[in-house]
């Protein structure tokens, strides 16, 4: 009877050694390499989720490089519409091709003065010891002093309209495609602000008695892409 009772406090014992031996196992080696399991499966899905989200952005990618041939006409004419030089000579050679294509007769054009479009950046006035303002605000295109160095900044581009004026005489159909081909066909942006009209053939043209004379008043514009004096853009071709 007694050694059945050792028996059973031996298990006993035994039992409690073993459930130790779980716990200490579970604490020190099982819980903390299950911590990092799960620390490591974050990290993965994490990866996952940056991974989903770059490959959506290199398919975006892709697909607007297929784009690219569309983007580059796109800024060629946008470049051919608002150049970065004057180039009277070829708008003239193209009015007067257009109104050779119409069958209307092209007998003068005249370029005034150059006028800035769109004002270069704000500046700020320049101040006197007392803080008032002492000096008047550089015009546009003017050189600047640049706030705290005492050198000149460089002067603001920007956009000018050149003021352009020509008779055409024709049919009314025909005067109806050139200015339709005018603002329509030829890649240069132009604004026609001026439109009289009266009846007649320019000087020099071979009048009929559907001829039509308009003086047209219509302005084209240039974006250098550098500073320039206004009167170097408004020089009449030759």
């Amino acid at each position: 009877m007694e050694r059945s009772q050792n028996e059973r406090l031996w298990m006993i014992g035994g039992g409690l050694v073993a459930f130790v031996a779980i716990l200490i196992g579970w604490f020190f080696f099982i819980s903390p390499q299950r911590s990092d399991t799960d620390s490591v499966n974050g990290q993965a899905d994490s990866a996952r989720a940056q991974n989903a989200a770059l490959q959506l952005r290199i398919t975006q990618l892709k697909a607007e490089n297929s784009k690219l041939p569309t983007y580059k006409a796109q800024l060629a004419a946008a470049q051919l519409a608002l150049p970065g030089t004057s180039g009277l000579s070829d708008f003239v050679r193209t009015v007067q091709s257009i109104g050779s294509a119409t069958q209307t007769d092209v007998s003068s054009l005249a370029i005034s003065t150059p006028t800035t479009s769109t004002p270069a950046a704000p500046v700020a006035a320049a101040t006197g010891s007392a803080g008032q303002p002492g000096a008047s605000t550089p015009t546009s295109g003017a050189a600047t002093t640049a706030p705290g160095t005492g050198a000149a900044a460089a002067p603001t581009a920007s956009v000018y309209a050149l003021a352009i004026t020509a008779q055409a005489s024709g049919t009314p159909a025909a005067l109806n495609r050139f200015l339709a081909q005018l603002q329509s066909v030829q890649p240069r942006a132009v604004l026609i602000t001026g439109l009289n009209e009266g009846s007649g053939a320019a000087p020099g043209a071979k009048a009929t008695t559907a001829t039509t004379t308009l003086q047209l008043t219509m302005q084209a514009f240039v974006a250098p892409s550098i500073p320039v004096p206004g009167a170097q853009l408004g020089t009449t071709p030759k």
